[in-house]
Order: structure tokens, then sequence, then C-alpha cells
């Protein structure tokens, strides 16, 4: 399951990024590692996503979010 399709806000652990070389590191440089809590804080009507990961806020477009593959929510 992506970070896209995720529909709760509960949190969930980044499993991988599925992403072109580019774009996989932009996102570990911001921080976006795999073993990462992640959490959806909203939602755009473009479908955006505001992402907590840390103490760190995170705009993400649709995109961006599909490549981020998760898995539940964390022990």
């Amino acid at each position: 399951m992506t970070l896209y399709e995720w529909r709760t806000s509960e949190p969930v652990r980044l499993r991988r990024i599925a992403a072109d070389r580019e774009l996989r590191l932009r996102l570990l440089e911001l921080g976006f590692v795999p073993g990462t809590e992640l959490r959806v804080l909203a939602r755009g009507l473009a479908g955006g996503l505001v992402v907590a990961h840390g103490d760190t806020r995170t705009a993400l477009d649709n995109r961006t979010a599909a490549a981020l593959v998760v898995h539940g929510a964390p022990e």
C-alpha cells in the first residue's frame, strides 16, 4: 500500500521508496528513510498530503505520496 492510498491519520512505517533515482534521493534527503514513522496530517483537494515524520512536516504531491510504500501501524 502507498501513503497516497492510506486513508486514516493512524501512523504507518515507510517500507521503501518506489521512485526514480532523483526523487528517491530527494526524499531521503528530506528524511523519508525506510523504517520512519509517517502520519498523514491533511489532504488537499488536488490529492496532495501534509505528512509528519519526526518533528518535521512536509507537503507532498500525489505522485510523490504514491511512491512511498508503507505498512501498517508501528509496534
